[in-house]
């Protein structure tokens, strides 16, 4: 495991959120509304995920270093 760079969260956060904000779509319905604020947080999971858990192997057996 890998420590997470929380500055660079934070930011990479505000730049969902300001897309999310701008998106024209999210704004047809309250089920695209959290339709697409669900998507934008899953985004930003499976990127906090991938940080903390730092650079994987292509194949599964490959040589751990």
């Amino acid at each position: 495991m890998k420590k997470i760079d929380k500055e660079k969260m934070a930011i990479r956060l505000k730049e969902l959120l300001e897309q999310w904000e701008n998106n024209p779509q999210r704004m047809k319905s309250g089920f695209t509304y959290e339709q697409t604020f669900v998507e934008m947080m899953r985004t930003f999971e499976k990127e906090v995920l991938q940080a903390s858990i730092g650079d994987t192997p292509k194949g599964k057996n490959a040589k751990k270093k």
